[in-house]
């Protein structure tokens, strides 16, 4: 009996895990959009996702941006952990089936956030991050569904226990990623929603400096809900 008690522990406890990280297709589950609808993409990573947010389904930033946007929006959360824009990188977004999913599910608007992990040294190549980045956005642009599309600039990462963790690399992503995301944003005609600066400052926003707490992930919700409605 003890050690049936154990088995369903560890069982629960490596469900809970893979909850927190999103590294199982299958918990991946998408709304299924409404009559009249607008389809809302947020496209990501670890970020997007919630990692190690408690209550992660309910609480990450794209499910707080469904309720603040209302009924005639249905928000698709579509970020992956560890994913990068870099096609060359350890784990690119594009070789995805939730990628794919993304496409198919042909939204109105699409919130596009990645370059934290692209900023890792085994990853990082400024040339092929703009040009991986552009042809990404590309691909959402040419949809049938010709959505609106956002570039979200990635927010600040902080120290934790004396260290920026993950391997994320403080200076590459303030010198380098900002500023192409802009770039590229301005060659390709689309907007950018600064989430970047809303967290100026404000570690308390973090659980570990580098993934937003439910807090966070409701300021990122906020700063965006604003944006979706001034263009609206």
């Amino acid at each position: 009996m003890h050690l049936l008690v154990v088995i369903v522990i560890a069982a629960l406890a490596v469900l809970l895990l893979a909850v927190s990280f999103g590294v199982i297709d299958a918990l991946h589950v998408q709304p299924r959009p409404r009559a009249g609808q607008k389809r809302v993409a947020c496209v990501g990573d670890s970020i997007t996702y919630g990692c190690f947010m408690p209550g992660q389904p309910w609480n990450s930033y794209p499910r707080q941006l469904g309720r603040m946007l209302g009924r005639g929006y249905c928000v698709g959360n579509f970020g992956y952990t560890n994913r990068t824009a870099l096609k060359s990188g350890d784990h690119p977004y594009t070789a995805e089936k939730l990628y794919r999913q993304s496409l198919a599910f042909q939204p109105d608007l699409v919130l596009l956030m990645l370059g934290s992990n692209d900023t890792k040294a085994v990853n990082w190549n400024a040339e092929a991050y703009a040009r991986d980045l552009g042809e990404l956005i590309e691909s959402y642009l040419k949809l049938e569904s010709r959505p609106r599309v956002f570039l979200l600039l990635p927010p600040p990462v902080f120290p934790f226990c004396g260290k920026v963790r993950w391997d994320i690399r403080r200076e590459v992503l303030e010198n380098e990623v900002l500023p192409i995301c802009r770039r590229v944003a301005e060659e390709k005609g689309v907007p950018i929603i600064d989430i970047h600066s809303a967290f100026a400052g404000r570690k308390e926003l973090f659980m570990d400096g580098c993934h937003p707490n439910v807090r966070g992930a409701r300021v990122i919700a906020e700063v965006i809900a604003l944006s979706v409605v001034k263009g609206a």
